[in-house]
């Protein structure tokens, strides 16, 4: 498979931008529209930038329109802020842009707590209408959620309440694999069952590539055994859709961080296996999860176009590293 786009997530160090909220204490009409209002003028803003600067991928913040799914939201956010999601739709397709959306840390879907289940699926779905009206094609990002003990059990949850959401929700939700909990193959396992895409996160699978064997003679499996099966799965899970990975480079000093920029050895490494997986033409697109943004999507354009390596050194750490220090 090819790589078509690269894409950065909410804020463009460039611009200045960033997802403004109000405290619930004040949602109220006069105190929460301005803030709306420039929250998506700062998407507006980013995504010409964008255009401008030849990157044609970007994830939103969740937070656009705060408090958006509670029913005291004094107003119809849909109908308010009609006027600026029509101008980003248009841009979008215009340009062909792709738009993704990643719900927060307490969207827990296989919660054993049912409050929290419900709270979910309400973010969901909100986050679904806000995503539809700016990339109709557009998709949202999820983690499995917790094990709570029981992994079975858990995942048999998740199967359950993914039947609760709305159409909207569901055609746009994809599942990622986590760095800790849910390996990449028991999340492509979850989602060929109940028909959702696998973005797939190289790091996160370097840091949890599960184990091979059982007891105490289970071992740790190196992060490329059977990598590329595993991926050809992932792939077949977008159907015609191009599919969406993750990709990020690690901090040092920090097991799971995120370093301000990527190195072009892991850069190196993704397009590499990705060639093994799929049909060679077909497209793929990769989000940068970087602390810099942009500037990290611009410095990787340079590299894959010339090959020259930046020239600034990068210090860097393995996994292996961070995990034994």
């Amino acid at each position: 498979m090819r790589l078509r786009h690269l894409g950065y997530a909410c804020i463009n160090t460039a611009l200045g931008t960033k997802s403004r909220t109000v405290r619930l204490a004040n949602l109220r009409t006069e105190s929460v529209i301005p803030v709306v209002v420039q929250n998506l003028d700062d998407v507006l803003r980013s995504l010409r930038w964008n255009v401008e600067h030849g990157v044609r991928f970007m994830r939103i913040s969740s937070d656009l329109i705060p408090f958006g799914p509670l029913p005291q939201f004094p107003f119809d956010w849909s109908e308010a802020f009609d006027w600026q999601f029509r101008e980003i739709r248009r841009l979008v397709k215009a340009e062909k842009l792709r738009v993704t959306s990643h719900p927060g840390q307490y969207t827990v879907l296989n919660s054993p707590r049912p409050e929290v289940v419900q709270n979910s699926i309400d973010e969901l779905d909100f986050q679904a209408q806000v995503l539809k009206r700016m990339d109709p094609k557009g998709t949202m990002t999820l983690h499995v959620g917790g094990a709570y003990g029981d992994k079975a059990s858990a995942l048999e949850r998740f199967a359950q309440n993914v039947d609760r959401l709305s159409d909207d929700a569901r055609e746009r939700l994809a599942l990622e694999n986590d760095d800790t909990t849910y390996t990449l193959e028991e999340t492509v396992g979850l989602a060929e069952r109940v028909g959702l895409p696998v973005i797939v996160d190289l790091f996160h699978h370097k840091l949890n590539p599960g184990h091979k064997g059982d007891g105490e003679d289970a071992q740790r499996r190196t992060w490329d055994e059977g990598v590329v099966e595993l991926l050809d799965r992932a792939m077949t899970t977008w159907g015609k859709r191009p599919p969406k990975l993750h990709l990020s480079s690690h901090k040092p000093g920090t097991r799971t961080g995120h370093a301000d920029y990527l190195s072009m050895d892991d850069v190196d490494e993704l397009v590499g296996v990705m060639e093994q997986v799929g049909k060679p033409d077909a497209p793929y697109d990769v989000m940068l999860e970087a602390k810099k943004k942009e500037q990290a999507v611009l410095e990787v354009q340079r590299y894959l176009d010339t090959g020259e390596r930046p020239a600034r050194p990068i210090p860097m750490e393995t996994v292996a590293e961070a995990e034994a220090a």
